[in-house]
């Protein structure tokens, strides 16, 4: 087994001495490495690969602690962005066809081509074609067919958005 011992004060590893069994190490430290010192260095079963002291122990950092402490932006999400030291997070609005998060604005646009607006919007027609005769067949045989008219009423808001759409090019 492999012991990683950690420089308190950069949370490099400076050693990797193998032993039998992490107990045999804690018993005697300066039997396996010769320069241990307490006040200078910490022991872990486990290497990190991005190390940090929490109440004297070390552990991993956290995703928040990489982006907040080391500046990877790279690990934000869509939807992400960092104000006051603090990942804020915004949820798209509902209505976007194609989401897209614009990094230097931190809002949520639009992403649709418009190939992806005509595509959606000519399947949109083909199911309220398709409600429309459902709806019929319903009436005519008397059943309610107020979730069909919801579901229209619905499929005429996504179509009337989409329309207004000014796509990406």
């Amino acid at each position: 087994m492999i012991i990683y011992i950690y420089d308190i004060k950069n949370l490099q590893v400076v050693a990797r001495p193998v032993i039998k069994n992490y107990e045999e190490f804690k018993a005697e430290p300066t039997k396996f490495y010769p320069d241990w010192d307490i006040a200078n260095h910490l022991s872990s079963e486990t290497e990190f690969q991005n190390p940090i002291m929490d109440n004297g122990v070390v552990r991993e950092k956290t995703r928040e602690e990489l982006i907040l402490l080391d500046n990877k932006l790279e690990l934000l999400q869509d939807g992400e962005y960092i104000e006051n030291n603090k990942i804020i997070v915004v949820d798209p609005p509902h209505y976007l066809y194609k989401k897209s998060w614009n990094k230097e604005t931190n809002i949520w646009e639009e992403g649709a081509t418009q190939d992806e607006i005509d595509i959606e919007v000519n399947k949109l027609i083909d199911e309220f074609t398709i409600l429309g005769e459902q709806k019929e067949r319903w009436i005519k045989y008397g059943f309610d067919v107020l979730d069909i008219e919801n579901q229209m009423a619905e499929n005429i808001m996504k179509r009337n958005y989409l329309l207004t759409i000014n796509p990406i090019l």
